[in-house]
């Protein structure tokens, strides 16, 4: 086997024979994109591996572009359809764009880092820049494309693996101070959804899980209240899904106060009222509900919050910064972070301590007060 590793500018390379193909031509396999010689050589002995086990041969000559598409069709099967619907948008709208024409086996890293950069400038729809946490789901998704295709013997290595991976943003989501929030609430009194406005502040639920919600899932007898997060309903594209929470920290159970208790039965009695005004026998088996009994698509829910908000004067924040709001104001009541984190249902106590280190800065800063101050008296 002819084989050789060479450089060309800043970047190492290797080069080596691939088995003939049909019109038995010699052809060879040429990949860049090293940063060091030791690189390169390495690869090039995983390629000759390959070679010789089959997985690399000669092939057609495969795009960007034909890989999105193949690697979208291999998944689909095993993919909610709200994240396959989210692959083929990055894909599609961000991607292919840019370097679908760009052969596989001559994407390199630095193709991968102009892109990264331009979507950053100027990206974006209407040339408006994405922000460091879209890039960085856009290289999750080309990652896990690439990675099929190094599985399946396209490419001998992942381009993006050399790829410094983009950083999300750090920037703090709008939330409303303790003020703001009996605001709110005072203005959510006779609205229709007020109790999901409530229950929101009270637990940090996502907007799916909202939307999901069931009164099989809800235990208002017990003492105190509890309700499961077992359902969501997301949107894939135009079409309303409902599927089990993504990860199992999402799949939890919430203690509620005896408040947001009262409020919840309430608003079962005036669902109940309505269902017999429509006339039917029994509740819809969803908590939230339109006037005809049906499930709530999940933008009606963030319209109707947009409604009350201008309503009450308030600034127009979404329900995922509600969610924020409640962990804020948790943590401000002197909850736990741990206790905050398994109650959002983050993957993690870091990713509370991470995102309301602010909150929690203010706290410790309260704390030596109050520690200072009882050590002088």
């Amino acid at each position: 086997m002819a084989e050789n590793v060479g450089r060309r500018g800043e970047s190492w390379f290797f080069r080596a024979d691939l088995p003939p193909g049909r019109d038995a031509k010699r052809r060879q396999k040429r990949v860049s994109g090293f940063t060091t010689e030791r690189e390169a050589r390495r690869a090039l002995a995983q390629a000759k591996v390959d070679i010789d086990t089959g997985r690399l041969a000669h092939g057609a000559r495969r795009t960007v572009t034909d890989l999105a598409t193949e690697w979208l069709e291999a998944v689909r099967p095993n993919r909610k359809a709200s994240t396959f619907s989210n692959y083929g948008w990055l894909m599609r709208a961000y991607v292919v764009p840019r370097i679908g024409p760009v052969r596989l086996d001559r994407l390199t890293p630095p193709d991968i880092q102009k892109l990264y950069s331009e979507l950053r400038s100027s990206g974006g729809q209407g040339g408006k820049p994405l922000s460091g946490t879209q890039v960085r789901n856009i290289h999750g998704v080309l990652h896990n494309a690439l990675n099929y295709a190094v599985r399946i013997g396209h490419i001998a290595r992942n381009p993006t693996e050399a790829v410094d991976k983009p950083r999300e943003d750090a920037e703090e989501r709008p939330v409303y101070t303790p003020d703001q929030v009996h605001h709110f609430l005072l203005a959510a009194e006779g609205d229709r959804l007020r109790a999901m406005w409530y229950l929101v502040l009270a637990t940090g639920l996502r907007r799916a899980e909202l939307a999901g919600l069931r009164w099989p899932d809800v235990a208002l007898d017990r003492a105190p209240p509890v309700l499961a997060v077992r359902t969501t309903r997301t949107t894939a594209g135009h079409l309303v899904v409902e599927h089990d929470p993504k990860t199992k920290s999402s799949r939890r159970v919430l203690t509620l106060d005896s408040r947001t208790g009262d409020i919840l039965r309430d608003h079962c009695e005036a669902m109940a009222g309505e269902a017999e005004k429509r006339g039917e026998p029994t509740v819809s088996e969803y908590v939230f509900v339109d006037e005809f009994g049906d499930p709530y698509h999940p933008s009606q829910l963030t319209r109707y919050l947009h409604s009350l908000q201008r309503q009450a004067g308030l600034p127009e924040i979404t329900l995922h910064d509600l969610r924020h709001t409640a962990a804020t104001v948790a943590l401000l009541a002197g909850v736990h972070p741990k206790v905050v984190s398994e109650r959002q249902g983050h993957a993690s106590t870091q990713i509370t301590l991470d995102r309301y280190t602010h909150v929690l800065e203010s706290m410790q800063t309260a704390a030596a007060d109050a520690i200072g101050q009882f050590l002088t008296t």
